[in-house]
């Protein structure tokens, strides 16, 4: 247990974490003791996955390892920065690339380099196109006792790392890539990037409901994760790649903690509460929108970005007949949103795409009430 989260995932889960971040394409910073295996998982994961690993010792470099080094260019007949070789590997492995930053937290001296390699992606001027993992040991335990500041903190999604010994014996008796077996392959980009939009409209849904959990800094804790619009992006990134992977709720729950902190607790709940229909069920029947008033919103919400993305004739004929079905149960305010969404994406669409759409006239009609409500009003 460790700031009062319970650290005592299973080695399953901390690959299985991994693998999320990798698919989100999301910094995970991953905190445990020295000697717990987090540097040789890694190299694992990698290796399954059959893509290069550049790794960076932090506790060894400081901030120009991350500019280049200055020499003179004869061609140009001026001074230029250079990247570092391990710099251009990770540039020349393109999107198949991973950089590992270990022992992030043992030198002070690289922290400001790092807000923008994490944030954009960026060493130096050089862009790079791979993804991001890093570790380090507890405050107590690291090289130099250093805790990550609030600006990098805020950047990554956190894990904290304990070893079973109970899965470190299996491993050590049958093989550590027992725990591989059973990852699934990587899913494709379009049912990611649908899973991805599903999470950032349900956490939309939540800070509409919770509006302070939006950005608010934990006065009493000066490390580790916390809520803000960057970190909440964050956690649906990795929520959508958590359900585009079929992980169960312990690993929903990791990323969601590890990204905004105590409030991803408030989310997790959040989610379990609404038992929202799959969005495809419901556009072929609008009859099963929840009853409940947050769970009917949400599942519309849902509908209306679903459609927004995905523009065909009939995804946009049902989402209307959803929110006539939402009018008609005296739900013309919950829908009133979704309607505004699906209007707003209609003029911003391509004139080929609008020309396909049919206005739902007898769908409008629903919400004459709600609008001669406020015409009244």
């Amino acid at each position: 247990m460790r700031d009062g989260v319970q650290t005592s995932a299973s080695y399953r889960t901390h690959v299985r974490v991994i693998l999320t971040a990798l698919t989100a394409r999301v910094p995970l910073y991953i905190e445990g003791a020295p000697g717990g295996g987090k540097t040789a998982t890694v190299e694992a994961v990698a290796r399954w996955l059959k893509r290069p690993l550049v790794t960076v010792i932090g506790a060894t470099r400081d901030r120009t390892d991350f500019g280049g080094w200055p020499r003179y260019s004869p061609e140009e007949d001026r001074v230029k920065l250079y990247p570092f070789p391990w710099v251009q590997e990770l540039v020349e492995a393109g999107e198949r690339g991973i950089l590992f930053i270990d022992e992030m937290n043992s030198n002070e001296d690289i922290f400001p380099v790092l807000l923008r390699v994490l944030a954009e992606r960026y060493i130096g001027d050089i862009r790079f196109h791979g993804d991001i993992l890093a570790a380090g040991n507890p405050e107590e335990l690291s090289v130099a006792g250093l805790l990550l500041p609030p600006p990098v903190a805020n950047r990554v999604i956190h894990y904290s790392w304990e070893v079973s010994p109970r899965e470190w014996a299996q491993g050590m008796r049958q093989g550590f890539e027992r725990f591989y077996q059973d990852l699934p392959p990587p899913p494709p980009r379009e049912s990611l990037e649908a899973q991805i939009q599903k999470a950032k409209t349900l956490v939309a849904s939540y800070i509409e409901r919770n509006p302070t959990a939006l950005h608010r800094f934990p006065q009493d804790r000066l490390h580790g994760p916390w809520p803000s619009p960057r970190s909440w992006e964050l956690l649906a990134r990795f929520l959508g790649a958590a359900w585009a992977l079929g992980f169960d709720e312990e690993v929903q729950a990791a990323g969601a903690w590890g990204a905004v902190g105590e409030e991803g607790y408030g989310f997790m709940t959040f989610l379990r509460e609404l038992d929202l229909p799959p969005v495809e069920e419901l556009l072929a029947d609008p009859h099963r929108l929840p009853v409940r008033e947050d769970s009917a919103y949400v599942s519309m919400m849902n509908v209306a970005s679903h459609v927004v993305h995905n523009p065909t004739p009939w995804n946009w004929q049902q989402a209307w007949r959803v929110l006539k079905h939402a009018a008609e149960q005296r739900k013309a305010d919950l829908a009133a949103r979704a309607a505004q969404l699906l209007v707003e994406a209609y003029n911003n669409f391509l004139p080929e795409v609008r020309s396909s759409l049919p206005i739902p006239r007898s769908e409008l009609s629903a919400f004459r009430e709600l609008i001669e409500a406020i015409r009244s009003f």
